[in-house]
């Protein structure tokens, strides 16, 4: 549209029009303004002076408003401190105070928050710990987050421009595995350190437990056994590393390992990149046992020749979980040792256990029969809560005279490499027995009562864990020797088992005791 002398004419909406107001702003000239030459992080938008931190930046400096100035700023100042926290890192933060110039007030022993500077520290949870100038020399210089963040707040709005108030202090991310324990290293790398000469008893847990572990991660706990009369026992808590097939704990697999053996090198703890020594150093380990899956396992002791004992803990990258914790207890060596000796006269015994046998306790009895003789086992037991077998186990080990003249606890072969074998192919592999691998493992709740070492030589180890007692329980274990029939055939004196065909004295016949595994055969129902 034109108007009178030709020119286009522009018309708007009115409500249009009223929407263009401009801007008004107000503004202040005040000492409570920080220069921001201080701020090391990144300033937070919008805030006097408030500043943000992240792992980008792994370490560095934090000063105080106005540092080095002859007045404090009269303000009130975050320091925003964010790690990571996701399933594969766990952050926390550590300040270290390097700088501390303040002029002591009269209340020395009074945080009053209306004379001095003062930090108020708050962690993950929300929780708060208040730190004034006046007492901060006498409180710890370095502080540590409780979890991936951390905020420090430090105000001195109601501090006179006489009395400074200020502070140099260095920060550092660091990933926390919330592992006790004496730390190896303040990198990525989680390996501990533990000695009977500074604790002889705590708990050992995952990564983060309770919280789910991480993916694709490995933990390495190494405990070393100083006096030659300790051993180590080992009791578990809780137990949660996935679905994965218990009976066959692959390494691949998410997996806690239990190695023990009698040398370490140094080096592996004091070179960084100790991960290029691992394939030599688990030459000289034996390794104990392994366990997966979310069954509890029964505790564990060390054998009496150990040195040290690594435990190590894996998870592939597929699956977490929440992980394993368990109690460590360094136990003086006790005089709990058996030898039985069979022959033609000698061809049984019993052991009996009981309450005399309480918590935190091991013992070891030996078998030795003739050469060419099995060993038949058979368990009973009498009024006992199946509630304790996670903490009650007993162990039968095929042993060889090797194994006791040289008195070491190192096999032939890496052990390791034999576990994941059948216990046929470990047989082909080594031409003898393992003896540092159970060929059995008895608990409370096992269906299995009875069982055939084909072995003239056997160890039997019973372990009860913490806190766990038999009370007027009591199990029994008789063993006897047995031989195989030669052509289905047994001596004059002798019964022989209908399914497994082992020879046993006749004594045995009818004695109230299944020797005979799987079919019991000796005790048939006319013996009733």
């Amino acid at each position: 549209m034109a108007d009178s002398l030709g020119n286009e004419e522009y018309s708007e909406d009115e409500s249009k029009i009223l929407l263009r107001k401009g801007f008004k702003a107000f503004y202040k000239f005040s000492n409570q303004f920080a220069d921001l030459s201080f701020v090391t992080g990144k300033h937070v938008t919008g805030s006097n002076c408030d500043q943000k931190f992240t792992s980008s930046m792994p370490n560095g400096l934090i000063y105080s408003p106005n540092f080095f100035r002859s007045h404090p700023i009269n303000a009130s100042c975050k320091y925003i401190f964010e790690g990571l926290n996701d399933h594969h890192n766990l952050e926390s933060i550590k300040l270290n105070f390097y700088l501390i110039d303040v002029r002591l007030s009269t209340l020395r022993n009074i945080c009053n928050e209306n004379s001095v500077s003062y930090f108020v520290v708050y962690g993950s949870d929300q929780t708060k710990s208040k730190y004034c100038f006046n007492r901060l020399t006498k409180e710890p210089r370095e502080i540590k987050s409780d979890g991936s963040h951390l905020t420090l707040v430090f105000n001195s709005i109601n501090v006179d421009r006489f009395t400074p108030s200020n502070f140099k202090a260095s920060y550092s991310f660091y990933t926390e595995f919330g592992i006790q324990g004496t730390r190896v290293y303040q990198n990525r790398t989680c390996l501990f350190t533990y000695n009977s000469e500074s604790v002889m008893f705590g708990t050992i847990n995952s990564p983060r437990y309770p919280q789910n572990y991480p993916l694709s991660i490995r933990c390495t706990y190494i405990f070393d056994i100083s006096s030659s009369n300790q051993r180590i026992l080992f009791s578990f808590i809780d137990f949660k590393l996935g679905q994965s097939d218990e009976k066959s704990c692959s390494k691949y697999k998410d997996n806690l390992s239990v190695y023990g053996t009698k040398e370490y090198p140094e080096y592996f703890i004091s070179n960084d990149r100790y991960e290029n020594y691992e394939k030599d150093f688990r030459q000289s380990w034996t390794l104990l046992n392994r366990y997966c899956g979310n069954s509890i396992p029964p505790p564990v002791i060390t054998d009496e020749n150990t040195k040290k004992v690594v435990l190590t803990f894996y998870s592939d990258h597929e699956n977490y979980e929440k992980g394993f914790s368990l109690d460590y207890d360094y136990l003086i060596l006790r005089e709990c040792k058996y030898h039985y000796y069979a022959n033609d006269v000698v061809k049984y015994g019993q052991i009996i256990i009981d309450r005399q046998f309480e918590s935190n306790y091991y013992c070891d009895w030996y078998i030795k029969s003739e050469n060419g003789k099995s060993i038949l086992l058979s368990f009973n037991k009498d009024n006992i809560d199946d509630k304790i077998s996670n903490q009650f186990v007993i162990r039968i080990y095929e042993m060889n005279d090797h194994s006791i003249r040289s008195n070491q606890l190192l096999s032939d072969l890496n052990s390791d490499y034999m576990i994941d074998l059948s216990e046929e192919k470990r047989q082909d592999e080594s031409g003898t027995t393992n003896s540092f691998v159970p060929k059995f493992e008895y608990t409370l709740d096992s269906s299995t009562k009875n069982f055939i070492l084909d072995s003239s030589f056997i160890k039997i180890q019973l372990v009860i864990g913490k806190s766990t007692r038999l009370n007027d329980g009591k199990l029994i274990l008789n063993w006897i020797t047995a031989s195989k029939a030669v052509e289905n055939k047994c001596k004059s004196n002798e019964f022989m088992c209908n399914q497994t065909k082992y020879c046993i004295d006749s004594t045995f016949y009818c004695d109230k005791i299944e020797h005979c595994p799987n079919d019991f055969s000796d005790e048939p129902d006319k013996c009733k």
